[in-house]
């Protein structure tokens, strides 16, 4: 068995685990992002705030039109109970009773378009409501999927770990301290699949010493090019 294989068996390894701690740390990041489920409850409490402004409005317009009503029937009781003679006091009566008329008409109005804008308001409060709904259950669904795959992610890289050292125990030390002190250089690929005579990495093709020296066997065999190790593609597959 040609020395660059456990190597190699040792890389593939690690690079799952890389790869899986990458996906994990990507993963951990989208769980704390609730940018679209923040805005979505933001905007509804601004539908819920203008609705429950709007139904205050409607009961003060409401309270203040039960008032007139009351001071334009005590001074209408007032005005027709034979009581009062003065002829100033029962013309000022009769002023207080018309300006009460006219207060009472545009309060009408008003409440006529308080009602009118509530139609409106309530409508977007419940389209707001709805679309909290669907992006709550969304963002659940995705938070719940995020979970289940993480955790798929930590039990594979577990097991990864285990396989990595059973697949340490087989490498020659010599080999293996080869192989740790260039993972920093080679960006964790030390090993080089050589395809036909062309380094799979870097893409150069071998000169026949080198070509010669990997059929032959003789240890750890760099490429002439970018120096990772190589090994044949038939013992990669």
């Amino acid at each position: 068995m040609t020395t660059a294989l456990p190597l190699y068996e040792i890389q593939v390894i690690e690079l799952e685990i890389i790869d899986g701690a990458k996906r994990i740390n990507s993963i951990n990041a989208q769980l704390q992002d609730d940018a679209a489920l923040r805005q979505a409850k933001d905007e509804y409490a601004l539908a819920a705030t203008a609705l429950a402004e709007n139904r205050k409005q409607f009961r003060a317009i409401e309270a203040q039109i039960e008032a007139a009503a009351g001071q334009s029937k005590a001074i209408e009781t007032r005005l027709y109970s034979g009581k009062v003679s003065n002829t100033k006091e029962l013309q000022d009566m009769q002023k207080a009773i018309e300006s009460l008329a006219g207060r009472r008409a545009d309060l009408d109005d008003q409440l006529l378009q308080v009602m009118i804008d509530q139609d409106q308001v309530s409508q977007d409060e419940e389209a707001c409501q709805q679309r909290l709904q669907q992006v709550q259950a969304e963002h659940n669904k995705v938070q719940k999927d995020l979970r289940q795959e993480k955790t798929q992610l930590e039990r594979g890289i577990a097991s990864l770990k285990s396989e990595r050292k059973m697949a340490l125990a087989k490498a020659p030390e010599a080999a293996l301290r080869i192989y740790s002190n260039m993972r920093r250089a080679k960006n964790n690929r030390v090993v080089a699949i050589l395809q036909g005579k062309t380094c799979a990495v870097c893409g150069i093709a071998q000169d026949n010493s080198v070509l010669a020296a990997i059929r032959r066997g003789e240890g750890l065999v760099n490429c002439s090019n970018c120096g990772r190790i190589l090994l044949q593609e038939k013992y990669a597959r």
